[in-house]
């Protein structure tokens, strides 16, 4: 039976499990303020091991992923179907401990990373066990949570005895792609319009013209809209505004989707026969997730929708797709409190380090990970990347949306 858990609740359940592991935690050094990692980022952390008497250990590593995951069911009863699917972007290991029967074998879609490695036996004590990882110079999506699936980059520590459950424990990483500026079609101005004639309840008509000053936007900008409305009907109206994010999952040949408002708001009254300018501007979230299509299973787009509000009768509006970019620049390094996130001591005598003069067991089958002439990109023995010449942001086409598609928010099932 192996244990599953990868919560802070796993500390509570090894201690219960087994008093010769008093803890085991696995932390990483923040980069910036916003703790946010991007392509070719070096993550460096440690995992923290303490017993309380003298153990023996099979395997001990810890592992960086990059995965995408769908899943959800439709119909009721016999007619119900599960739908999922999975895309995988990298996955690295550094051993801490290994069987000796399998140093040096290859593992599938797997890229070992080079790194101190110690004895099988673990004596009493807290131990410190260091780790570095490079995020792939790779074509990835951010991460990201959505209805019916999700994108996510995990780091997992394993330790494995003899005879015994295999602990586990993991942490999660913010991953956003960079940003390679914004093309020419993206600081486009889009401009449309839209009137209608009212026929029922009223008369005489109305036209509305908009115009953003720009089709792509990096996170935590202003969108800024104008708006000219002609009232020329016997009816009051109100102008709204939204900006939904639309996304779009994928699996085994079934397409679901869901909706997500962002912003929706109401301006002031138009009275009839009244002409007025609206200037409308929209905050983007700092953390808003950034439009990808890079993904085979999942798709985050954005929409403007401007509308004239008409009790009892069809809204004139004009939609157009919008997109959300990183932000130009992450923050500058993390400066923050003393005592956090400082490093920890070295490894105490009791663990026991392969000689000096040896080098690690693999080290000369699989390439350092960060040697650029070692393979034409990470992991390429693997052949688990995307087109390592894929540029993101430039690669980006204009969503081309249906004006008759419903936006309205839904939620999972």
């Amino acid at each position: 039976m192996q244990n599953k858990m990868c919560s802070y609740n796993v500390y509570t359940y090894i201690h219960k499990l087994s008093r010769s592991i008093k803890e085991l935690i696995i932390q990483y050094d923040p980069i910036n303020k916003s703790n946010i990692f991007t392509s070719g980022d070096i993550v460096e952390g440690r995992v923290v091991l303490e017993v309380t008497k003298e153990i023996k250990v099979d395997r001990f590593f810890v592992k960086l992923t990059g995965d995408a995951n769908v899943s959800w069911t439709e119909g009721s009863d016999d007619d119900r179907k599960t739908y999922s699917d999975h895309e995988r972007y990298f996955k690295l290991k550094q051993y801490f401990i290994q069987e000796s029967s399998k140093k040096g074998k290859s593992e599938k879609n797997t890229t070992l990373v080079s790194g101190e490695t110690y004895g099988p036996v673990i004596r009493p004590g807290s131990h410190v066990f260091p780790f570095r990882f490079q995020l792939p110079q790779q074509n990835m999506p951010p991460s990201f949570k959505g209805y019916y699936g999700l994108v996510k980059y995990i780091m997992t520590v394993k330790l494995k005895r003899p005879w015994k459950p295999t602990f586990t424990t993991c942490t999660e990483l913010t991953f956003v792609p960079k940003n390679d500026g914004i093309n020419d079609n993206l600081l486009q101005p889009l401009s449309g319009t839209e009137e209608k004639k009212i026929k029922l309840f009223g008369s005489g008509k109305m036209s509305m013209t908009v115009t953003t000053d720009k089709t792509g936007y990096m996170q935590g900008e202003t969108i800024r809209v104008s708006v000219d409305v002609d009232n020329s009907s016997s009816r009051d109206v109100k102008l709204k505004y939204s900006l939904m994010q639309q996304q779009t999952f994928k699996a085994e040949g079934s397409t679901n989707e869901g909706f997500k408002v962002i912003v929706k708001k109401t301006k002031d009254r138009i009275p009839s026969g009244e002409k007025t300018k609206f200037i409308v501007d929209m905050n983007l979230p700092r953390d808003l997730t950034v439009t990808f299509e890079n993904c085979r299973i999942i798709k985050v787009q954005y929409e403007l929708k401007v509308y004239l509000d008409v009790s009892l009768a069809s809204d004139p509006a004009v939609k157009f797709p919008v997109v959300i970019l990183p932000a130009d620049q992450q923050c500058p390094p993390c400066q923050g409190p003393p005592g956090v996130f400082q490093p920890y001591p070295t490894p105490q005598p009791n663990l026991v380090l392969c000689p000096s003069e040896q080098p690690p067991p693999y080290a000369e089958l699989y390439p350092n990970l960060y040697d650029p002439t070692a393979l034409p990109h990470p992991g390429a023995a693997a052949e688990v990347y995307p087109d390592p010449n894929a540029r993101f942001h430039p690669a980006l086409s204009v969503p081309v949306y249906d004006p008759n598609q419903s936006t309205k928010e839904s939620t999972p099932n």
